[in-house]
């Protein structure tokens, strides 16, 4: 009976085969202008753990992972985190 088992194992079939999972899930909402898209984002934002809500509109692809800019007090660059960034292992809600 044992070595059955492990055949099994061996062939990826039975209790012990891997069942691969995603680690991120991706969700597009599309629909009519109207219907609360933006209202519903900024729910899932709020109650999320870790949560960031960004516009569109205002950053681009690589401010949404980094952005150079100057401290104001130290007159130094520094590399400031995006939004996916900061929403690392939670919710980044992306609007229009």
């Amino acid at each position: 009976e044992d070595a059955d088992a492990e055949d099994d194992a061996e062939a990826g079939t039975g209790a012990a085969a891997r069942v691969d999972k995603r680690s991120e899930v991706h969700i597009l909402l599309c629909g009519d202008p109207g219907t609360s898209k933006s209202q519903l984002l900024s729910y899932v934002h709020q109650i999320a753990p870790r949560g960031v809500y960004t516009s569109g509109r205002g950053s681009s692809a690589v401010g949404l992972t980094a952005g150079v800019c100057r401290d104001p007090e130290t007159k130094e660059v520094v590399l400031e985190s995006g939004a996916l960034v900061l929403s690392d292992g939670g919710v980044c809600c992306i609007d229009e």
